[in-house]
């Protein structure tokens, strides 16, 4: 059998050098700290825990992500119309986001139901008046923190390191067809 080129090479010799707890002769010490940074990556999943539990947080975490998601798309337009300091919030919301679909991946979903979850969450919140989107936010909001909070330091690095990098692309710009949109998603749910 072949094997892949590239990143499954580095990736085995990561889990060998893990495996061993020390870096094979004529190695330096800074590619042991790598493989072992990446090791629990290299590592196969554990298989998805099937069960009721599983489909009610995964249905949870498609709602919270999607009213998370018009929060930071209204803070985006925003920022985007000039208003100054909002990066802290940006970030902060966005993170919080990505907990909940870090966690609900860690758990066992994967695309293309996720998308689909995500997407069916969006469509049914677009009808949400402004008092129940604000409520499920804040209850969403409360509940990505304990996880933010549970979640190991490498998780938490991750997360934030992803949302600050969203938050960065929304603020130079790239992201301004998402932050139109955001206007007319943040207006459909928070408006009336």
């Amino acid at each position: 059998m072949r094997r892949a080129p590239g990143k499954t090479r580095k990736i085995e010799a990561a889990v060998r050098v893990a495996a061993l707890g020390r870096a094979p002769r004529g190695w330096p010490a800074c590619l042991l700290a790598a493989a072992m940074a990446i090791a629990p990556f290299a590592t196969p999943a554990q298989a998805p825990q099937s069960g009721d539990e599983d489909e009610v947080f995964y249905q949870r975490a498609a709602t919270c992500a999607a009213a998370l998601e018009v929060d930071q798309l209204a803070l985006v337009a925003r920022s985007l119309a000039g208003a100054t300091g909002l990066r802290p919030d940006m970030i902060q919301v966005t993170q919080l986001g990505f907990t909940y679909v870090g966690t609900a991946y860690l758990r066992g979903l994967r695309n293309p139901r996720a998308d689909q979850m995500l997407n069916a969450a969006r469509a049914e919140q677009k009808g949400w008046k402004a008092a129940r989107h604000a409520q499920v936010a804040s209850e969403c909001r409360a509940e990505a923190d304990a996880l933010y909070k549970n979640a190991t330091s490498l998780e938490q690095w991750m997360v934030t390191k992803r949302a600050t990098s969203r938050v960065d692309k929304f603020r130079a710009g790239r992201g301004r067809a998402a932050a139109a949109a955001a206007g007319s998603a943040a207006g459909s749910s928070t408006e009336r």
